[in-house]
């Protein structure tokens, strides 16, 4: 189980594809991951809809956390995941 006390950041991202391909890659190693997301921009946080002009794909970024004694494993999963993303 991942705590705030027993886990490190592993990678964070604006998109949420790649986003996709690493929890996946994690998943597959066996490895737990928990993801936080925000708002990248205050004015499109806890909007529904579109705002013009701003790449919906960046609006957000994706912070992935693994468990510390997991994060060495961890960083070499993924690296295959974003090439091929």
């Amino acid at each position: 189980m991942l705590t705030v006390f027993n886990r490190k950041e592993l990678i964070t991202l604006v998109s949420m594809e790649k986003m996709f391909h690493v929890r996946e890659a994690l998943s597959n190693a066996g490895i737990e991951s928990h993801v936080k997301s925000s708002g990248a921009m205050a004015f499109t946080a806890g909007r529904k809809h579109g705002i013009p002009f701003v790449d919906q794909d960046s609006a957000y970024t994706y912070t992935i956390y693994v468990h510390k004694q997991d994060y060495d494993r961890a960083v070499s999963v993924i690296q295959p995941a974003l090439r091929n993303a």
